[in-house]
């Protein structure tokens, strides 16, 4: 047990060691880091002062606390815990994160939970810090995506490369028109996200493999669902694509919905409806029809419908268990 505590002890000096080298490397800061004190630390309920190891720091005239992350996590679960003791010390609190898988990454960021990854990547809104191994990156506020354009990216994520087709041939196979998909590809190359090679026809080539793709266009992604309606009855309809919490179940560990859930293409709900469906209200149906932004049958995959359109539905849900579901969704994508 006593050699157990040593290697612990030592193992947690070569991460402040290796902090320390981050914040001077990265900010030029030369941070004094000094753990909490135990009588300090009885402020805290004990399941979270035993879950983290808690450090103080100074940057910029802020006082900083570090928390180190000891266990694996979600991130709501996180961004919780975080929440008591920020208000628990009043003070900047900061996760300190040994290795941080690119979806649980995303998800801090989109949830503005702060977080230093050592040698990687330091998310500090609250200091308008958000700095990756390959530099800083501008704190401004960019429009989000209209749907053609999200819809071409999800598209060339999951379905078929857009590489080396023409504009006027994207825009054919993706069924919009010419003018719709150059907005869109001017929106991606004035974000950063692409650019245009060629003279007279315009071809589109991404710069990032398209897990680093995704990781830098989500932000600026919007829900699908423009609406819904609640029916009694039932439906057949090749038209329908399974989608919320049934499309999740399918992706993951999460139970089916007794409500059945569809998406379908926009303006294809004045098409529903008859002798055995009778709108109704969220707390009477049996069925739920999501009218989508863009078309769900390009990116549907046997029946359900495309798991980062999904995800992009459900990421700001509080609910643990469909965050855990979303991490589960996101690891099994091939990129």
């Amino acid at each position: 047990m006593l050699l157990s505590r040593k290697l612990f002890i030592s193992i947690e000096s070569n991460k402040v060691k290796e902090l320390k080298k981050y914040l001077k490397d990265a900010l030029g800061v030369d941070a004094e880091i000094r753990e909490l004190t135990p009588a300090r630390l009885k402020a805290l309920p004990i399941y979270l002062a035993e879950e983290y190891r808690f450090h103080l720091t100074e940057l910029y005239r802020q006082d900083i606390l570090l928390v180190i992350v000891k266990n694996s996590f979600t991130t709501d679960s996180l961004r919780k815990h975080l929440d008591t003791i920020r208000s628990t010390f009043n003070t900047i609190t900061i996760a300190v994160i040994d290795r941080l898988e690119a979806y649980k990454r995303m998800r801090l960021i989109e949830k503005k939970v702060p977080f230093i990854v050592p040698g990687k990547q330091m998310y500090m809104p609250d200091l308008l810090i958000d700095l990756k191994e390959f530099g800083l990156k501008p704190q401004g506020h960019a429009q989000n995506m209209q749907p053609a354009t999200q819809f071409l990216l999800l598209y060339h994520l999951q379905i078929e490369l857009l590489e080396g087709i023409n504009l006027k041939g994207i825009a054919e196979k993706l069924n919009y028109n010419a003018m719709t998909i150059t907005r869109a590809v001017y929106y991606l190359h004035n974000m950063g996200l692409c650019t245009l090679q060629g003279t007279k026809d315009k071809f589109l080539h991404f710069e990032s493999n398209k897990r680093d793709l995704w990781e830098k266009a989500v932000p600026f992604m919007n829900n699908p669902v423009k609406k819904t309606q609640y029916y009694n009855g039932w439906i057949d309809d090749k038209n329908l694509y399974k989608s919320n919490m049934n499309a999740l179940a399918h992706y993951s560990d999460m139970n089916e919905d007794v409500i059945e859930y569809y998406a379908v293409k926009p303006g294809y709900t004045s098409h529903i409806g008859g002798v055995n469906l009778k709108p109704t209200g969220p707390l009477e149906g049996n069925i739920c029809i999501e009218e989508w932004k863009y078309n769900p049958f390009f990116l549907a995959r046997q029946g359900f419908v495309d798991p980062l359109s999904l995800y992009l539905y459900f990421r700001n849900e509080p609910d643990e268990r469909i965050e855990m579901s979303l991490e589960q969704l996101i690891s099994k994508i091939a990129w």
